[in-house]
């Protein structure tokens, strides 16, 4: 197997777990487990945002250097709209409190807008990749 491949078929991969998770928080929400659903929303943007950087060969061991270097490739760029990038404070936030804090839980209303957000960004990278050749399957 060759490099674009190969790449090929990691970006397609990741991009299935990004779904995944976007499954995930839909029947986490549908038990009321809205911390752990606003985990997995997030979750679902960042492997999205790990294939965007893998098509430029770019690979962080942080979350907060994903993300940078998301804004600075991608929006900044004007690849994907500024909004994205207040849309990946508000998940990483709400990640950081479902991960990490215990009180006040998340809302529903909170957790089911983490999930349209999450949802937007990992459609329009996935379909970013489609459109770019990076990926076989319509997302």
């Amino acid at each position: 197997m060759d490099d674009k491949a190969q790449l090929q078929t990691q970006l397609e991969m990741m991009i299935q777990k990004a779904y995944r998770s976007l499954a995930s928080t839909q029947t986490l929400i549908s038990s009321a487990d809205y911390d752990f659903a606003s985990s997995r929303a997030y979750y679902a943007v960042f492997y999205a945002i790990e294939a965007m950087l893998l098509t430029k060969q770019l690979s962080f061991s942080k979350h907060a250097g994903v993300i940078a270097a998301f804004n600075q490739h991608f929006i900044k760029s004007g690849v994907f709209p500024k909004e994205f990038s207040k849309m990946l404070e508000r998940l990483f936030r709400n990640r950081q409190m479902g991960d990490y804090g215990y009180e006040p839980p998340l809302s529903a209303e909170e957790t089911e807008e983490d999930l349209r957000v999450a949802q937007r960004i990992v459609d329009s990278i996935a379909e970013h990749l489609r459109q770019n050749g990076f990926l076989k399957f319509r997302a």
